[in-house]
């Protein structure tokens, strides 16, 4: 610190002003040219939590937030080259502990070699203007994150940047169990010590709807509610600088948690609804409709890259009469029995759908020539070998294949599909339980 500054700083300069200084709402401040304080009005107890007492002698930038001392280092030297400031904005770190937002009129008099300023809080309306920010972004994100995992890492990041947080989580409330899910969190393996702790009081805090928190290891959980359920909870860890004050993020959090719970909600259901358009409702297999889209595109890449693909229509040899001799839930049971079969049999990037019925079919992608073809056939052939056991039932089906290959079988949707769809008639033809080109 410099010589002391009220050896050489005649304060009679302000009393004159110091009855009607003390009736502003903003802070006057005076910092000499190392940066410290030599006046403050009473104004600034009320912005700073300290008594202008306390403030004389403190360091200026000791008092700002860490993030924001180097902008403000930058404003003061074109402030100490004579330019006056007069909408600087930066953040302060009050006595309690909070953070606050401040606009600054401030210039620099070389007569008497001091530094003076206005200081305004602008606090609450930069967090309004937060709130209703977080609240567009989220709303945003309801349309243009195509799934919820997206969906939960784009409101991480919009929590995040809105207050600062060490951890986040999403938690999913199970009304029939009572317990939660955390189908998004940044733990890792922490996270079901946590799943613990949470548990245990959720009649306080999920089910009641209410803000709770965890002063001892500063956790902030929010319920997410709806108009006719409980969905869940967002849950943080607030960063430790924070302490146990955190009314602000409690405000911020209720304010924008029915919508996060409205898209949250309202994602899962455009998911299931598609869902229910795309895949068959017995064996969660792809439906007609996603494999005929899957296959269009399938076509496209293939003629583009100049690569093979190949196209299974499979038929369960004699399943009508399983089905009409053990029953209808009998005939199910084989079907996703089959499912798992087929599907243990291709890669994860190849589909695997349900026609209807038990016909099937394999688009196999990416470079499959006529032998890889039938090797892949041939395990399938295998795997129908195993009788299916279905409780006190043993019964044994086998499959017929039928293969069509691109480009050797042609190039266009219908043709592929019309020559495997002949090509399995004659396996079946030939007594099934065989494949067929």
């Amino acid at each position: 610190m410099s010589d002391n500054p009220m050896n050489y700083i005649d304060n009679s300069k302000f009393a004159s002003l110091s009855h009607y200084i003390d009736m502003l709402l903003d802070a006057i401040c005076v910092v000499d040219k190392d940066g410290y304080f030599i006046f403050v009005s009473k104004g600034a107890e009320r912005i700073f939590g300290y008594s202008p007492s306390e403030m004389i002698g403190k360091q200026m930038l000791d008092l700002i937030y860490p993030d924001d001392r180097d902008k403000t280092k930058v404003t003061v030297d074109m402030i100490m080259s004579g330019q006056i400031k007069t909408d600087f904005e930066n953040r302060y770190i009050r006595k309690n502990g909070e953070i606050i937002h401040l606009l600054w009129s401030a210039r620099w008099s070389e007569d008497h070699s001091f530094r003076i300023a206005v200081a305004r809080d602008i606090t609450q309306s930069k967090r309004a203007e937060v709130m209703q920010s977080a609240l567009y972004q989220i709303s945003e994100a309801a349309h243009t994150e195509d799934s919820l995992l997206k969906l939960y890492a784009r409101i991480h990041r919009i929590i995040s940047n809105a207050i600062g947080v060490q951890h986040f989580c999403i938690a999913k409330y199970d009304s029939q169990n009572n317990s939660l899910d955390f189908p998004y969190h940044d733990l890792g393996n922490d996270i079901n010590a946590l799943n613990t702790h949470l548990s245990e009081d959720l009649s306080t805090w999920i089910t009641a709807g209410k803000t709770c928190h965890d002063t001892v290891n500063n956790w902030l959980k929010v319920p997410l509610i709806t108009q006719t359920s409980v969905v869940g909870s967002v849950i943080i860890k607030l960063q430790d600088e924070k302490g146990t004050d955190c009314q602000y993020e409690k405000q911020l959090l209720e304010f924008i948690s029915k919508q996060i719970a409205s898209v949250i909600e309202r994602k899962e259901m455009n998911d299931r609804l598609h869902y229910l358009a795309m895949y068959d409702q017995l064996t969660g297999l792809a439906n007609r409709q996603l494999f005929h889209d899957r296959l269009q595109h399938s076509i496209a890449r293939a003629i583009r890259q100049e690569e093979n693909l190949a196209l299974f229509y499979l038929d369960l040899d004699d399943f009508k009469q399983a089905n009409d001799a053990y029953g209808h839930q009998v005939g199910d049971n084989i079907l996703q029995e089959a499912s798992r079969r087929l599907l243990a049999c291709v890669r994860s990037e190849d589909t695997v759908a349900r026609l209807g019925g038990d016909e099937f079919v394999v688009l196999l992608e990416t470079a499959i020539d006529k032998e890889t073809a039938a090797q892949i056939a041939e395990k399938i052939l295998q795997q129908f070998t195993i009788p299916f056991h279905l409780g006190d039932v043993n019964i044994s089906l086998s499959v017929s294949i039928g293969i069509a290959l691109l480009p050797a079988d042609g190039d266009v949707q219908h043709t592929l599909i019309r020559h495997a769809d002949q090509a399995m008639y004659s396996a079946k033809r030939l007594g099934g339980n065989r494949l067929s080109f």
